[in-house]
């Protein structure tokens, strides 16, 4: 884990094969699982002007991020924080993924502009979560790197004038938000993009927008617990106080069982499912189909048992429904209330 840096500027300079970044640039990044791959984006000999709104600083997993100028060059390591990209009308500025965006959660605007890039070569770790060069990274020049903190080199990225932010939700070093988790997220994370996006006013009246639409929670339906599937069914992890899951959930009319655990993900046994008696299980999925997600869980050892299983009220929520904070988990409560009344 490299050092957390207190400042760091986005400056545009000079990137080349012969820049001299030495072994830092050859260095490959251990991507976390749950969103990692690769990135890239830009830089130029000219200075950039600053523009209206900049530089400006915010903080970010406890350090401040500052930004001299409207990046024009986006390098997103893993797609969530496309949604709100694109609320923000910033798709335009992607120059570099390391995965095409799932189908069904975007404009198709949104796909037709991503369809064009090419997608970084990554490669899996041990533990699952992917690769990918420091190289690659600046060989797409970015000004501006969007990336879970244990997924880059932020220093390595700072000396060549690259800014990095990461969703809140992946701040691995120090928490950026306490306390159970509510929409406040979505509305802090909209400011913050806004803000270094040169979009802040856009984000101003987003927000506002938004707000009306969670506003009226639904009829009670029951307790629920959020669980992923990883391993072939040999890993749950249930999602806690500290996810956008709770929330989404209570939104919903569901009442997260796992909502007294003060974590954001953390794995359990197919027991401590059972003592906790829920009533349905979403099992959280951000790739494939919903009945191989439902089918990944009812296979695992143990889940027989559940009453969720044995009542059929099992179902499937894309991940990107919940976390991190977006414009996604405000539509998520509506998009679970539909998956539900198909029980009924």
């Amino acid at each position: 884990m490299t050092p957390e840096l207190h400042r760091r500027r986005a400056r545009r300079r000079p990137v080349t094969p012969a820049s001299g970044i030495a072994a830092a640039v050859a260095t490959t990044i251990a991507i976390a699982l749950t969103g990692c791959a690769t990135a890239a984006g830009g830089a130029s000999d000219t200075a950039a002007a600053p523009g209206p709104g900049f530089p400006v600083t915010i903080s970010n997993c406890g350090a401040d991020l500052t930004l001299d100028h409207r990046p024009e060059r986006i390098v997103l390591v893993n797609d969530d924080s496309l949604a709100n990209l694109e609320a923000l009308q910033a798709v335009d500025r992607v120059v570099a993924i390391t995965a095409q965006p799932a189908p069904g959660l975007y404009d198709r605007s949104t796909y037709d502009a991503l369809a064009p890039l090419s997608t970084m070569s990554t490669e899996k770790n041990s533990t699952g979560g992917s690769i990918v060069s420091q190289e690659s990274i600046l060989g797409a020049e970015p000004d501006l790197v969007i990336a879970p903190e244990n997924a880059v080199d932020k220093a390595a990225l700072a000396a060549a004038g690259v800014a990095v932010y990461t969703p809140t939700a992946y701040c691995s070093s120090t928490p950026s938000a306490t306390g159970p988790a509510s929409f406040d997220r979505v509305w802090s994370e909209l400011h913050d993009y806004g803000a270094i996006l040169g979009e802040a006013d856009r984000a101003d009246a987003l927000v506002e927008e938004l707000k009306g639409s969670v506003s009226a929670p639904a009829a009670p339906a029951g307790t629920a617990a959020a669980v992923y599937v990883s391993s072939g069914g040999a890993v749950l992890s249930p999602y806690g106080a500290q996810s956008m899951v709770t929330p989404v959930f209570e939104a919903a009319g569901l009442t997260n069982v796992y909502a007294d655990v003060d974590q954001r993900v953390f794995d359990v046994n197919v027991e401590d499912l059972a003592a906790r008696d829920t009533q349905t299980v979403v099992v959280l999925y951000s790739s494939g189909e919903a009945q191989s997600a439902v089918d990944a869980f009812t296979s695992a050892p143990g889940t027989q048992s559940l009453s969720a299983v044995k009542d059929g009220r099992v179902v499937a929520l894309p991940f990107p429904y919940t976390d991190p904070p977006s414009v996604l988990s405000v539509r998520g409560p509506a998009q679970l209330e539909d998956i539900l009344a198909r029980l009924r």
